[in-house]
């Protein structure tokens, strides 16, 4: 497992206990009435002399519910949760020191599906510094 699938292992964790309709699953198109979270690339905005990071990363956050009020609020509460958030402690790790989390996107509704689906779509960033660690985990 790499440090960005355990970052995004400890958010979505963080964004389950706004206690949201549905469990939120890896991916980039939610299942039925489902929530999905998903990495879509990133940048490192600064380099340092020891090679560690300065990163912005984009994720993605998807809803799907046939209850297009529901779909919204609870997308909107994952967002204010994670962009509210002082203390990153807790999804930070050996690898990476999570500095900021905010909303590029707000939650939108982007479509419906034949099955009576609202689909809403947004995007959270979250920033930080990628420690220069090599493949043993060792600090170089």
């Amino acid at each position: 497992m790499s440090f960005i699938d355990d970052m995004l292992e400890n958010i979505t964790q963080l964004a389950e206990e706004t206690e949201p309709y549905a469990d939120i699953v890896y991916g980039s198109d939610p299942p039925i009435n489902g929530i999905c979270m998903i990495p879509s690339g990133g940048m490192p905005t600064d380099t340092f002399f020891d090679k560690g990071q300065v990163v912005r990363m984009p994720i993605l956050l998807n809803g799907k519910n046939k209850d297009q009020q529901l779909l919204i609020d609870t997308l909107c509460n994952i967002h204010a949760a994670l962009t509210k958030l002082k203390d990153y402690s807790q999804l930070s790790t050996e690898a990476i020191q999570v500095i900021n989390i905010s909303s590029l996107t707000l939650p939108t509704i982007i479509g419906r599906e034949q099955n009576k689906q609202w689909i809403c779509g947004s995007t959270l960033e979250v920033s930080f510094y990628w420690r220069a660690v090599d493949f043993f985990n060792i600090n170089i």
